[in-house]
């Protein structure tokens, strides 16, 4: 939610009543600490990183759509 302000307010009502919104926030904050440990090691593995990027990206991509779908609903 922090992420993403302009969606917070529907996000925050769908997270409450939506499974799927539910499991892609669940999603979201697995794939952001995993990237996060990733970023943070000596040695990083630059192309594991960028999975993960990209990933997180997808996610938020699905989350706003989903936002966005609900208010025109």
């Amino acid at each position: 939610m922090l992420k993403l302000p302009a969606v917070r307010g529907q996000l925050q009502l769908l997270a409450t009543r939506d499974d799927p919104v539910q499991g892609l926030c669940e999603a979201y904050e697995d794939a952001s600490a995993a990237l996060d440990g990733f970023r943070s090691r000596e040695r990083r593995d630059f192309a594991v990183i960028s999975e993960y990027e990209t990933i997180c990206a997808e996610i938020e991509s699905d989350v706003i759509r989903l936002c966005l779908e609900a208010r025109h609903s």
